[in-house]
């Protein structure tokens, strides 16, 4: 496909996209106007053309970088198509997708197989499904499938803060905000990597879970269940780290704060009991597996061929609850402010370093500035607190390096700063804004009058 036919057919697909956000009526409940939703989904373009820009000409990173890595595994599944179109439906599909003649396309690849997998679901065939499919209506040009990417990240955006709408009193630039406008979430997420399958299926996973909670209906159950099916298949920890939270949503907003509470302490004293106990209780050790993927991640990104300036030291598992335990604190600092100052080298370290230190200036402004919230907040609050305590432990403990730190923590990252915002009083900022005001005119006035 030559340079002219991409650009007629990129227009062409942004062209549909804009039509379908303009006139479908499921895109005017946020109560946003036409031209800020476009702005928004602007935004998702460019974040998707910075990703591949960024890997692909400043890095010039193509052999490393999961980017281009499951893009071309992709085609290497879109071949099929012409020699075998019902080879090629057997793999993207997954039924009968372990059928002998199909090894032939699976060789072509390079991350189909991994070298350690536990017995657990390989995300990676999910990515590489998403883009062979993707590759039958675009011919596998990577610029088409990153427009059609982006819409699904803006799709799953859009439906995320339709569900964080109902837990900020209405307020709607706390929703877009937090979804649409954090650097990390906004740059992982929008184009053809595990993020933006993970990130779809979130906001449509709390978008029909929240509203399932509020009232019954077959339709949302299904949506409900096909979205945690897809977050299964692209990343299954991340569902595994909401469920605590999706439980106490089934829990009557009526009940008071202390009741919530102590509710959410008991669903997660028995999700934990549950973790170290899988072994007997489920016939599969999901403490030791943790501890081996542990192992086998240090040693991987330690090799000569994976080895990056941003591999980090992490405190060696144990498969106790004492060996968690000591590595809890290590992980949290991990997760929650690296890259450090003095480690950001890179254009991408600073921008996560500044973004860390923006969410340390905010938490603090909300411990200052803390504003009384409603039982609904509150449940959302804690939600997303168990939420960020199971992925952010999971993640700092197993994860050596901090380019994929910065990626695996970006599910929580809408969550916690949505609940930072609903529990800040912003009233005196305006407060100061109107005595600033005030002063200057003031100040216009009596340089008049002296005139």
């Amino acid at each position: 496909m030559n340079l002219l036919t991409t650009i007629l057919l990129g227009l062409a697909f942004v062209a549909f996209f804009v039509f379908v956000i303009c006139k479908l009526k499921v895109f005017k409940r946020l109560g946003l106007s036409s031209k800020w939703l476009l702005l928004l989904f602007a935004t998702k373009l460019i974040a998707a053309f910075a990703l591949v820009g960024v890997y692909g000409i400043i890095y010039d990173d193509h052999k490393k970088s999961d980017v281009f890595n499951y893009y071309c595994d992709g085609l290497a599944l879109y071949s099929a198509v012409e020699e075998s179109p019902a080879d090629y439906f057997k793999m993207v599909s997954g039924i009968c997708a372990d059928e002998p003649q199909l090894k032939h396309y699976y060789d072509k690849t390079d991350f189909w197989y991994k070298a350690w997998n536990y017995g657990l679901l390989n995300d990676n065939r999910t990515i590489i499904r998403y883009n062979a499919f993707l590759d039958l209506f675009t011919q596998g040009n990577l610029w088409l499938n990153l427009i059609i990417s982006a819409f699904v990240a803006f799709c799953g955006a859009y439906f995320l803060a339709l569900a964080m709408l109902g837990f900020c009193n209405g307020k709607r630039w706390v929703a877009v905000v937090s979804v649409f406008f954090v650097p990390s979430v906004a740059f992982w997420s929008s184009g053809m990597l595990k993020e933006c399958l993970v990130m779809f299926s979130v906001g449509l996973l709390m978008f029909s879970w929240t509203a399932l909670c509020r009232k019954f209906g077959v339709l949302k159950l299904l949506v409900v269940i096909a979205s945690a099916y897809l977050l299964f298949i692209a990343k299954f920890y991340v569902l595994l780290a909401m469920l605590p939270g999706m439980v106490m949503f089934t829990l009557p907003s009526k009940l008071g704060a202390k009741k919530l509470l102590a509710s959410s302490v008991a669903i997660f004293a028995v999700v934990v009991t549950l973790f170290f106990f899988s072994g007997s209780i489920f016939g599969y050790d999901l403490v030791d597996t943790i501890v081996k993927k542990q192992h086998d991640f240090v040693n991987m990104v330690n090799t000569e061929a994976n080895y990056s300036g941003s591999n980090i030291e992490i405190k060696e598992l144990e498969p106790t609850i004492l060996g968690f335990a000591s590595c809890l604190v290590p992980a949290y600092i991990n997760t929650l402010f690296r890259p450090f100052v003095t480690e950001a080298d890179s254009f991408i370290k600073l921008v996560c370093c500044a973004e860390n230190l923006l969410f340390l200036l905010i938490f603090l402004y909300m411990c200052i500035r803390f504003k009384p919230i409603d039982n609904n907040q509150f449940r959302f609050v804690l939600f997303t607190f168990c939420f960020m305590l199971v992925l952010y432990a999971l993640i700092g403990m197993t994860t050596p390096n901090l380019g994929a730190l910065v990626r695996y923590k970006i599910p929580v990252m809408p969550f916690l700063l949505c609940s930072m915002l609903t529990a800040t009083d912003f009233n005196r900022l305006k407060k100061l804004r109107r005595f600033c005001n005030k002063k200057d005119v003031d100040s216009v006035n009596s340089q008049t009058e002296m005139a």
